[in-house]
């Protein structure tokens, strides 16, 4: 999926989430056309063979703790960055990510999410949440009070699509994690991009009600 050669590693949930998205996004609705679902498949790339066997690899992989070439995951990126669908992909692979990242809390911060008290809860969830987000996301997070900021130096995304429009994977995965995780509504907004000529890219809370 990528002719790019790049050292290093990469968590298997990340092109995981990429491919569970792709093929929830050409999964067909209850739209009453069952008839042409032999057809639609075949014109889906994210129903095909292929993809299947894929997702069962990263998700053994996940599974096992086990990670994947980096430059395949920038390939998986890559793929996506060339659908007409793809901040839809994106989006919703970010989301993914970031449910199995909470879901890597350890038993007892589990626990104490589900047995605290609302404030201890969210303090208990915010460093859960910067742990997840340096492992899985390679991101800096930080959470002070009603406000979030996060920052990745050199994301996948950039390495994959210079332009910055893969980005919004880390914007959707980065407050999915943090509505997870502290109980936050609303959007990590990509305040800095490194795609725009910014030195970093950076990510701001943007609360839809204020922060909880």
């Amino acid at each position: 999926m990528s002719t790019v050669t790049i050292a290093g590693d990469t968590p298997a949930v990340v092109p995981l989430s990429l491919l569970e998205a792709l093929r929830n996004l050409d999964t067909p609705v209850g739209d009453g056309l069952e008839e042409l679902a032999g057809e639609i498949v075949a014109k889906r790339f994210g129903l095909s063979g292929t993809v299947a066997a894929q997702i069962q690899r990263y998700q053994d992989a996940y599974r096992r703790g086990l990670p994947v070439p980096l430059d395949e995951t920038v390939g998986v990126f890559r793929l996506v960055g060339r659908r007409p669908d793809a901040a839809l992909v994106y989006a919703d692979a970010g989301r993914r990510a970031a449910r199995y990242a909470a879901r890597g809390a350890s038993a007892p911060v589990r626990m104490l999410l589900k047995t605290s008290p609302g404030f201890v809860r969210r303090r208990i969830g915010a460093g859960a949440a910067r742990r997840a987000a340096r492992r899985v996301f390679s991101a800096s997070l930080t959470v002070r009070g009603r406000s979030a900021e996060a920052v990745i130096p050199q994301p996948l995304s950039l390495l994959a699509l210079a332009d910055g429009q893969a980005c919004s994977y880390y914007g959707a995965a980065l407050a999915e994690l943090l509505r997870a995780l502290t109980g936050f509504e609303g959007a990590m907004v990509h305040a800095r991009c490194r795609g725009r000529g910014d030195d970093t890219c950076r990510w701001l809370a943007a609360a839809a009600e204020g922060y909880p």
